[in-house]
């Protein structure tokens, strides 16, 4: 990557192309692209979408929370086939002798792929640790930390099939888990993924189309004399957000992206970010209704038990023990007498 320094005593600063875990490929069980020409031939393939996209929705989701009985806050997503599963467990003391005593709990977030869910399994340790810290990340600014002092509140995220929108799926999922999980947020917090590649952006890239994107940036042969008005424009771009006081909770990137770019990628993040957050508010709303049925269903039951009850009580009271017991004893039909 080549970074242009403007000014009196232009400079041009090269930096060392490295591994970005957002794009390692992870997911996609047989290598796509071994040669230049196999990348050129998917390029090629796709339908790509406009310059300048017109539409700015997200995939097909589907959202459930309460999924699991066992723990107080689960949730499951679906993100076209991107497929997460989260679970937040109440917030339980820290247990540190030597540790002073925290002004704020302290958030974990731990990822998990499952066994089925990708091919490359010696780079699953070390994309699970990478992803688990910018989820955490993530994370922080939307708990209310303050609430749970020198407590630790876990979650984990269990990746069941990744096609891409790994991180902003996993994002959407562990929000609408915490809610579920009744923890304290500022916010409801949303995320959405965008790239650019060949001047085409794509919103909700692929898993294919991300791999491709990591080819680009691995293939491309930049020196110190390469120019920035030659260096072609290929980036992704994460982006969680809270809505209601206009607030950006993270922003990931990678990749080489022009000010300008990054700005429009910015705001087409944003803007699915709130189409999201609305479908997040639908199901969490209809989760409350759903509550609020059963502990209704569950009183009415409780106090026909009750009277049920009272009613033994009375007849027991007014009988007698021995004629209560008498009476409450029903000859088989189906026994002869001798």
């Amino acid at each position: 990557m080549i970074i242009w320094l403007k000014g009196p005593f232009s400079t041009m600063l090269t930096v060392n192309q490295t591994k970005n875990i957002l794009l390692d490929g992870a997911s996609i069980k047989e290598e796509p692209y071994t040669t230049p020409q196999d990348s050129e031939e998917f390029f090629e393939s796709l339908d790509k979408p406009a310059k300048e996209p017109t539409k700015l929705a997200p995939r097909n989701t589907f959202i459930r929370a309460g999924v699991l009985t066992t723990v107080r806050g689960s949730a499951y997503m679906e993100y076209g086939n991107t497929k997460v599963l989260a679970i937040v467990a109440p917030p339980k003391e820290l247990i540190r002798a030597s540790a002073r005593r925290m002004n704020m709990g302290v958030l974990n977030c731990y990822v998990n792929f499952a066994a089925f869910a990708t091919g490359d399994l010696n780079s699953v340790p070390e994309r699970e640790r990478h992803l688990g810290s910018m989820l955490t990340k993530a994370m922080e600014p939307v708990v209310c930390r303050t609430e749970f002092l020198n407590f630790q509140l876990d979650i984990r995220v269990l990746i069941l099939d990744d096609d891409g929108c790994l991180l902003s799926t996993a994002i959407n999922c562990c929000g609408v888990a915490l809610v579920e999980c009744g923890i304290s947020t500022y916010d409801l917090i949303t995320a959405s993924t965008a790239c650019i590649y060949r001047d085409h952006v794509f919103i909700n890239p692929s898993a294919k189309v991300e791999e491709l994107l990591w080819k680009h940036r691995g293939n491309s042969n930049t020196d110190s004399t390469t120019s920035p008005s030659s260096v072609q424009e290929h980036g992704l771009i994460i982006t969680a957000s809270m809505d209601t006081f206009e607030q950006i909770a993270q922003c990931q990137q990678c990749g080489y992206l022009s000010p300008a770019t990054y700005v429009k990628l910015l705001d087409y993040t944003l803007a699915i970010n709130k189409s999201l957050r609305q479908l997040v508010r639908d199901v969490l709303t209809k989760r409350v209704k759903e509550q609020h049925e059963l502990d209704l269903r569950e009183k009415a039951e409780s106090a026909l038990d009750d009277q049920r009850l009272e009613e033994i009580i009375e007849k027991l009271k007014k009988q007698g023990p021995e004629e209560f017991i008498q009476s409450n004893i029903r000859e088989d039909p189906y026994v002869k007498r001798h």
